[in-house]
């Protein structure tokens, strides 16, 4: 009898658990604009579980980034948390004049940038397709008819071709096809003008163009 207790016991403190657990995901995944800013603002001042919300909201999106930017899964997860870390350290000198998520773009679109600078040159590297995230089903862009190339290539090809782009032209074209990030987003994120993100991003088109003809 004290055995079938405590195993029920034991169920309903897991379910309880789990259930906490699955909202604590549900609420990070799509909290909406004011919830996000008071996760921020605790965490300005000091609160930790905040912050950890923030983190759960964000985690994969980061990760994904680091992936695509640094093409190695131990590196991007390496390179992920050292970026909420640093997110963590810096959090109260955050304004929020911006949106977070500009502010967090910033900081791990720099990390991986840096990360790729500070590889001997020639080093590269590949994944294929279960070794991704979670990238949209297609590339799209409106603004440039390059983009009707990229959806008709095999997206593997197209990811392994990003590991030969500079790292500028790399992050660019990572916030613009897979975070599908506006041009404005992306020029406030990397602190440039619109004009060197749209250099950035037909350049490294061109390349791709190039990479993917040599090839087919």
């Amino acid at each position: 009898m004290e055995r079938e207790q405590a195993r029920e016991q034991t169920e309903r403190v897991n379910g309880e658990l789990s259930s906490v657990w699955a909202q604590n995901r549900s609420l990070s995944a799509s909290p909406d604009l004011g919830q996000e800013t008071a996760w921020v603002s605790a965490s300005q001042r000091g609160d930790a579980l905040a912050f950890n919300r923030l983190v759960l909201k964000w985690e994969r999106t980061v990760y994904n980034v680091a992936l695509r930017m640094l093409q190695d899964r131990d590196e991007a997860a390496e390179a992920a948390q050292e970026v909420f870390l640093s997110a963590f350290k810096n959090i109260r000198r955050f304004r929020q004049d911006s949106k977070f998520s500009t502010w967090l773009y910033r900081i791990a679109v720099n990390h991986c940038v840096s990360r790729v600078r500070r590889r001997p040159q020639g080093i590269h590297f590949s994944l294929d397709s279960d070794n991704q995230g979670a990238p949209p089903s297609e590339l799209s862009i409106t603004e440039a008819q390059d983009g009707e190339l990229l959806r008709a290539e095999n997206r593997n090809r197209v990811r392994a071709a990003l590991a030969f782009l500079p790292p500028d032209q790399r992050a660019v074209i990572e916030l613009k096809f897979f975070q599908e990030l506006t041009f404005e987003d992306i020029a406030a994120i990397l602190q440039v003008p619109l004009s060197t993100i749209k250099s950035r991003l037909y350049s490294g088109l061109d390349s791709l163009k190039v990479r993917l003809g040599a090839e087919a």
